[in-house]
């Protein structure tokens, strides 16, 4: 019996007692894609930010953040930023956004791209954004559930905005602390 079991393929032992979320991290292929031109590859994503506002009625409130990053340059090619919890459309907003040309002079990142990678769930599926896609030719790539490897880049740019950008603003919220805005209510 113990021959057997020594002759077992580590990856198929792992697969049987850990399961397939650690079979994939140890033994899966992970294939780097990288863009070789602007509007190749977009990418979007959405987070709550770590800061309180006050809302128009007067009460604390988290905003949420829809962004859309450009593979090739790590651009924001668009963005969406409201106070109710992430939706198709605001993805499809931010996807507006992100194609149209920008009212600021610098900021030259437009157009449409020809992959955009999204996450399977329904803030990023809609009839209404799949038209959308399908009428500009763009080639709409949903994340596996539990395979988020491909979106290491938003993930980095919305880390970058929560820890470098709003570290220092009044209402601050480090993640897992209340704030003395929050607690007022």
């Amino acid at each position: 019996m113990h021959g057997i079991v020594a002759d077992l393929d580590p990856a198929l032992v792992t697969l049987g007692v850990d399961g397939t979320k650690k079979y994939r991290e140890s033994f899966e292929l992970v294939y780097r894609r990288e863009a070789t031109t602007p509007n190749e590859i977009w990418q979007a994503d959405h987070t709550e930010l770590d800061i309180w506002v006050v809302d128009e009625r007067g009460r604390p409130a988290r905003p949420w953040l829809a962004a859309i990053e450009d593979d090739h340059s790590r651009a924001i090619a668009g963005y969406a930023a409201n106070l109710e919890a992430p939706s198709a459309l605001t993805t499809a907003l931010a996807f507006r956004h992100a194609i149209g040309r920008k009212p600021e002079p610098d900021w030259h990142v437009c157009g449409i791209p020809s992959v955009f990678r999204l996450h399977q769930g329904s803030d990023f599926t809609s009839a209404h954004l799949e038209q959308v896609m399908a009428d500009l030719k763009v080639n709409p790539v949903l994340t596996l559930k539990d395979q988020t490897h491909g979106h290491g880049k938003i993930e980095r740019l919305i880390g970058t905005i929560n820890q470098m950008c709003l570290a220092h603003q009044p209402g601050y919220a480090r993640r897992g602390t209340p704030t003395a805005l929050a607690r007022r209510n």
